[in-house]
């Protein structure tokens, strides 16, 4: 197999939504492992708004409980994945591609971190708790779940209006479709009781969050985003400790 192979397969095949969900178990895993240890017998969780928007939803359609939403989870990432699982075939699968995407996630943060402190400003919605395991289990699932809602949800429902209805062409209905979810994604961060309060420079650079975390959706995939999202509140969340350590 030659390195041309390797890079043009790495680069095609780990967009791939197969790839991208295998990639996120293990935070998905973390991410309600460290929930559930940290609310262990108490009747009332705090979970990522998206997260809990997309329960409610859900769950009240259906009319029925957290097992039954857990289950329709399941099913439906399991569901993708094997309508997606010609990416392995003919073995096409590699572990070290999911290796080199934490590398690649890592550089984007890189990126992502240079970008925001420009502005002298990084954003982060975290509550004012100095609960640390509670700041990085809610970290995950910001990645997670508002790439999964603001991302693949925002920014797929947009393009195919605009394709399919409006007959938008594809360059421009993607530039329209990264804004439109980038600005619900930074008006979402002011919304319910742990929301920040509004400020047109929070607002405004959030929505340059937004554009940056769309952009990399459409070029390298949702598991490339989420990763990166993941690595850019953990930083964040980090900031203080490396200052006093410093």
């Amino acid at each position: 197999m030659t390195d041309e192979y390797v890079t043009i397969s790495y680069w095609n095949v780990t967009k791939n939504i197969y790839y991208s969900l295998l990639f996120i178990f293990p935070m998905l895993f973390l991410y309600e492992s460290m929930c559930w240890i940290q609310y262990f017998g108490q009747s009332e969780e705090i979970r990522n708004g998206a997260d809990v928007l997309i329960r409610q939803i859900i769950v009240g359609m259906g009319n029925g409980s957290e097992i039954v939403y857990a289950l329709l989870l399941m099913i439906v990432l399991f569901g993708v994945m094997f309508l997606n699982r010609r990416v392995v075939r003919n073995g096409k699968f590699k572990f070290t591609f999911l290796l080199l995407m934490i590398v690649e996630s890592l550089v984007w943060c890189i990126g992502f971190i240079i970008i925001m402190s420009a502005s002298e400003q990084l954003l982060l919605s975290i509550m004012e708790r100095n609960i640390i395991p509670e700041q990085f289990y809610l970290a995950i699932g910001a990645g997670i779940w508002e790439e999964l809602l603001f991302r693949v949800g925002a920014i797929g429902l947009s393009l195919s209006f605009l394709t399919k209805i409006v007959g938008y062409s594809g360059i421009y209905s993607v530039i329209i479709a990264v804004i439109f979810s980038a600005i619900i994604f930074s008006l979402f961060h002011y919304l319910g009781p742990f929301g920040d309060n509004f400020s047109y420079k929070s607002f405004y650079l959030r929505t340059l969050a937004g554009i940056f975390l769309g952009s990399l959706y459409m070029f390298r995939g949702f598991g490339i985003t989420v990763y990166t999202h993941i690595f850019y509140d953990m930083f964040i969340i980090s900031m203080p400790v490396i200052f006093i350590a410093a």
